[in-house]
């Protein structure tokens, strides 16, 4: 494909360019024929505006001072339309050549009307070309003009010079000679040299305004190359005359032959094209095949099913890389089921050590011990303080189980309080009340302990007078709602939920376990809030459903337990 696109592309190219280069200089060869012609036409209207300015009844006139009398004034307008008659053209709008003299100082040319070709010089002493004609000058161009013969409108390139005394060099300046050609001349010489039907030749001055067009359009406005794609265009200066030659030729006109090798090269590329995407379809789908079954693979293996099975029949690379992948994950699979089984055993025997140095039976059995052996001292705190810390441990054990009831939950803060009140006697006092209707509902273990002792350290612990802690337990539409309220000095709210909500860097974790263990077993819409009390102290909101099983109940399971 790519050789076959290059060679194509290759041969159009230097194909376009040999013709475009002929195409050139035939053009080029055209527009200097075009010029020299026109060049001839002008020097030719020169030789014979000289011939007007030489003959000797003008040079008289123009030599002598201005007529006294109507007489004079009428034989010396007569004289010059007689001469100028000679050399004027006008019954051919081609070859249409119409010379005309304004004197100066004739205010009475104005007061005859036989004659167009002689008048004074007030009627052009206002135009632009008139004030811009230089001194001393064989001829000078003026433009695009236009000319009434027999009643039709006929457009003239005029050109004019300055007529001076020759007689009499007192006589600084007489008069202007100018010459209408018709523009038709012009025109015909430009579009025979058209080298296609499409084709646009035009002449241009210096200011690049189009002043010989056979599009009268185009007459007068400025031509802009810049804005003109796929033409071919062609210049040539005629330096005589400040003009210059431009031809503009659409591409697709001469390059008819070129366009339809184009078409023909396309369609090659185009056919290659689709037969070698066919191919490449053809052949990447048999190098796809294999890889796309090693991925689907590999997407089982990532979700954690390990027995696979590769059927690949082909004796290729593929073949061993299919046979060297089977066996890694085999591999891996062995290596996993070991790491799991040393794991577990790992953790079987630490469990077993940590129930060896925590025995809940040898626990409770010297707790119940030392209790006796109070009672019979009549240390009846020191009883107390044993009876309740014996179960506040078998409340927080519950059996290994995780969820219990709120009556249970409710008992365990219970001892917790009541050793803590023995603790700092005097200074805390608490209160706890539970609805009679919410305590069989279940919680997770160990929510309300983590907080009270947060009071006590942080709140109760820094005032002087007495402590209080307030637990109140309540439900209203199926939502059980637990108030933890102190009395002590107070907290930043917003920073202690920001605590809960991970969002702060601070070190209480017992307060952020708590919350993450109620959203793991509840939900995230749940979990404990801070505010503050009126008073003084803060109270903590602590918010789960009202439950009697945890079926149906959504556990995040990205969390340990």
């Amino acid at each position: 494909m790519l050789p076959t696109s290059i060679i194509s592309v290759t041969i159009y190219n230097k194909s376009t360019d040999i013709i475009t280069h002929k195409i050139n200089s035939s053009l080029e060869e055209k527009l200097n024929i075009i010029a020299s012609n026109i060049t001839q036409k002008f020097q030719a209207v020169n030789n014979t505006s000289s011939e007007i300015y030489l003959n000797s009844d003008l040079i008289r006139i123009l030599s002598s001072q201005r007529p006294s009398d109507t007489t004079g004034i009428i034989s010396e307008m007569s004289n010059m339309d007689k001469l100028l008659s000679n050399y004027t053209v006008t019954n051919n709008a081609q070859d249409l050549l119409l010379p005309r003299i304004y004197l100066f100082n004739r205010p009475e040319y104005l007061l005859h009307s036989f004659t167009n070709k002689v008048s004074d010089l007030s009627l052009i002493e206002k135009e632009k070309w008139y004030m811009q004609l230089p001194n001393r000058a064989e001829y000078t161009i003026v433009g695009l003009d236009e000319v009434v013969v027999s009643s039709v409108k006929i457009k003239t390139i005029k050109i004019a010079k300055r007529l001076f005394g020759l007689d009499d060099m007192s006589i600084k300046f007489s008069g202007v000679l100018t010459v209408d050609i018709g523009a038709d001349y012009f025109n015909t010489i430009l579009d025979q040299s058209k080298p296609t039907i499409g084709s646009s030749t035009f002449i241009i001055d210096v200011n690049k305004s189009i002043i010989i067009s056979s599009d009268d359009t185009l007459l007068g406005t400025v031509f802009e190359p810049n804005k003109r794609d796929n033409i071919l265009s062609a210049y040539e200066r005629i330096e005589p005359l400040n003009w210059t030659l431009v031809s503009l030729t659409p591409m697709n006109e001469l390059n008819g032959e070129l366009i339809a090798f184009k078409k023909v090269i396309y369609t090659v590329i185009v056919v290659c094209g689709i037969l070698a995407l066919l191919m490449a379809l053809f052949l990447s789908e048999n190098i796809s095949y294999p890889i796309r079954k090693l991925v689907k693979s590999m997407r089982v293996v990532q979700r954690g099913n390990f027995d696979i099975t590769l059927e690949y029949k082909r004796n290729d690379e593929f073949a061993y890389l299919f046979h060297s992948y089977t066996k890694m994950v085999r591999d891996i699979k062995e290596l996993i089921d070991k790491l799991y089984v040393s794991e577990v055993m790992k953790k079987e025997a630490e469990l077993k050590a940590l129930q060896a140095q925590i025995n809940p039976h040898f626990l409770y059995n010297t707790l119940d011990s030392v209790n006796w052996m109070a009672l019979e001292l009549n240390a009846t705190r020191i009883s107390t303080m044993v009876t309740s810390l014996s179960n506040f441990f078998r409340y927080s054990l519950s059996k290994g189980e995780t969820i219990i009831s709120l009556r249970e939950e409710k008992l365990q803060v219970e001892s917790y309080l009541i050793i803590q009140k023995i603790r700092f006697q005097e200074k805390l006092d608490y209160s706890i009340y539970f609805a009679s209707d919410i305590l069989d509902n279940l919680t997770v273990k160990l929510i309300l302990q983590p907080i009270v002792e947060n009071a006590i350290l942080h709140g109760i612990n820094k005032i002087r007078g007495k402590g209080m802690i307030v637990i109140t337990g309540s439900k209203s539409d199926s939502i059980i709602e637990i108030r933890v309220s102190d009395n002590g000095v107070g907290a930043d709210i917003d920073e202690l939920n920001s605590i809960v909500d991970n969002r702060s860097h601070s070190a209480s974790f017992a307060l952020k376990n708590v919350n993450e263990r109620i959203k793991y077993y509840f939900g995230s819409e749940f979990g404990i809030r801070f505010c503050s009390n009126e008073d003084e102290g803060i109270t903590v909101i602590v918010r789960f459903p009202a439950v009697k099983t945890m079926e149906g109940l959504y556990v995040n399971n990205d969390h340990s337990g």
